[in-house]
């Protein structure tokens, strides 16, 4: 698949987070959001080592799948994911905390 990604680039925002915490307050979103932040930092650390465990030869197996390749790719997902929820905590709070 060729395309050209990310033309459009804009904050991102997830709407179900931000009904949910409409009625909470600053204090509220200031802990679930330096939770949020301390778990990105373990997830992107997470995914980092398992990019250290995948060499560009590696990736393809005679079967086209590479354990660790997909590990990789699944981390990064899980990482890219959870960054769109910080995002929109940290949009809600309008700041960044002190973690």
């Amino acid at each position: 698949m060729s395309y050209e990604r990310n033309i459009i680039t804009r904050d991102v925002e997830l709407p179900p987070i931000v009904g949910l915490l409409s009625n909470e307050s600053e204090r509220t979103i200031e802990i679930l959001t330096i939770g949020a932040i301390k778990k990105h930092r373990k997830l992107v650390d997470r995914a980092e080592r398992l990019f250290q465990d995948v060499r560009a030869s590696e990736r393809q197996q005679e079967d086209g799948l590479d354990k660790a390749y997909l590990a990789y790719l699944d981390a990064t997902i899980e990482m890219h994911a959870q960054m769109s929820a910080l995002t929109t905590l940290l949009g809600i709070l309008g700041r960044t905390p002190k973690v």
